[in-house]
């Protein structure tokens, strides 16, 4: 959907370009209603925003859908547009510069029986000359032999009857090229294949609630669903099953394509996956109650996150009480979410209960934390900084609180208590205390600091020395220290 767009007021005050060339070279021989039909739908060409569908169409010019066709008809045997789609209709405008391109040169002795033979397959109506070329250039390009073509448009004839434009039975034509049809007997072996499916087309209709015959382009999805993709029957009608609202083969041909870039193939299979569908969308719900969002589409939600975390091994519970936990420190999106969930996989922690285990020794140690910060003369909140403090004080540097505490004594009401606590710290750890006891017996920092001083030997280090001492400190592990 575009960002902007123009008001009616300027869409009314704008103007609709006209080429030239159809007013000159095609305008005249147009009926009224070929005029309005071409102008109009000109005019939505550049308005994209107008409401453009043949209702509203029929409405607008007070034409019936089939006049509507019938004049798109014209002017796509006139090279002027291309109808991609009948329903629902979809034209392309075409540029007139090339329409009125001579074309290419065909010797007529090669074309005289063809052109007798596809001229009586239209008794009601004159083949035009565009029409022909159409035709030669694609049995030139194809390769396929004239009365393969001419099986073609005797069966698009009977699928369609005579007011079927060449547009839709070259589309066929090409279609079963690609099949690799070129030859009479290639055409009859296709069809032979479309009888054969006559009992499961009928089947497969009925689960869509269609009535009528299948259209050609049903049963090539059909083919394509049962030849190409590989699924029974049986799985196809479970498929359609699936399908919620207005039932088309369209839809069931997504459907399938979203089953086989899966790997479902089978109706059990199919059954499973559209439970465990359904089992995510629920658990997306949940995630997103409790961390205060809502979407009205779950689809994006379940790529990109729910089934990721699931794949890491997530159980439901933890991950809504992971959303739980992000609402509550103020994470209200589900980016944010994922960064929290990717911290709890690196922990390890993937259920419910180690999640809560987790939460509640964070909880305790925030509590712990809290008493060095109040016994160093601070009132404040504990933040990320101070449990990575704690973390290096009792993880790395292996100090029991209560050596951590009487530190935090010591540097009660300086001006920087932090780190006069980890000077503290560190001078404990090369004396080799663990004890508060042994801490008490050192002497003050404050009063040994000349005397420290004068210990150490006073020399220069050169560049190289200094890079292998910061290059060996890299390597330590803590049981190095």
């Amino acid at each position: 959907m575009s960002f902007a767009r123009f008001s009616s007021d300027f869409l009314v005050e704008t103007f609709t370009l006209v080429d030239n060339l159809f007013i000159n070279e095609y305008l005249p021989y147009c009926d009224e209603k070929q005029i309005k039909v071409y102008l109009y739908g000109l005019y939505l060409c550049s308005n994209p925003a107008t409401d453009n569908s043949i209702d509203a169409l029929c409405s607008r010019l007070d034409m019936k859908e089939t006049e509507i066709l019938s004049a798109y008809g014209y002017f796509e045997d006139m090279g002027l547009v291309q109808i991609i789609s009948r329903e629902p209709l979809e034209i392309k405008y075409l540029s007139l510069k090339k329409s009125m391109q001579p074309p290419k040169k065909y010797k007529g002795e090669k074309w005289n029986d063809f052109n007798t033979h596809l001229q009586q397959l239209f008794p009601e109506r004159m083949l035009t000359p565009n029409e022909y070329n159409e035709y030669y250039m694609f049995l030139d390009e194809s390769r396929m032999e004239h009365d393969a073509m001419l099986m073609i448009v005797q069966y698009c004839i009977d699928l369609k009857g005579n007011s079927v434009r060449y547009p839709y039975i070259l589309t066929v034509a090409r279609n079963w090229s690609l099949d690799g049809v070129r030859t009479a007997q290639d055409v009859e072996n296709k069809l032979r294949e479309y009888d054969t499916q006559s009992e499961q087309m009928r089947s497969v209709l009925a689960a869509i609630g269609r009535k009528g015959g299948a259209e050609l382009e049903d049963k090539q999805m059909l083919l394509k669903w049962t030849r190409s993709w590989g699924y029974e029957l049986d799985a196809i009608l479970t498929a359609a099953k699936t399908l919620k609202g207005g039932k088309s083969f369209k839809k069931l041909d997504s459907r399938l394509d979203e089953f086989y870039r899966m790997s479902v193939f089978t109706s059990q299979e199919m059954t499973d996956y559209q439970a465990h569908r359904e089992h995510l969308r629920e658990l997306a719900v949940a995630v997103n109650k409790n961390l205060g969002v809502f979407y009205e589409s779950f689809e994006h939600e379940i790529e990109v996150y729910i089934v990721p975390w699931t794949s890491k091994g997530f159980d439901d519970d933890a991950l809504v009480k992971i959303a739980h936990h992000c609402f509550i420190t103020n994470i209200r999106t589900l980016d944010g979410m994922n960064n929290v969930v990717n911290k709890f996989y690196a922990l390890g922690r993937l259920s419910s209960e180690s999640i809560t285990e987790y939460l509640r020794l964070q909880i305790e140690q925030d509590a712990r934390i809290k008493k060095i910060i109040e016994k160093s003369g601070r009132s404040r909140n504990v933040t990320s900084s101070d449990r990575e403090y704690y973390r290096t004080w009792t993880v790395t540097w292996g100090f029991d609180d209560d050596v951590i505490l009487y530190a935090a004594e010591q540097s009660a009401f300086k001006t920087y208590p932090v780190p006069y606590i980890n000077q503290l710290l560190s001078g404990y750890k090369s004396a080799g205390v663990t004890t508060v006891e042994q801490a008490k017996a050192l002497p003050s920092p404050k009063n040994n600091e000349r005397e420290r001083k004068a210990d150490f030997e006073q020399r220069q280090y050169t560049a190289e020395e200094l890079h292998s001492i910061v290059t060996s400190i890299d390597s330590l592990s803590d049981t190095d220290l």
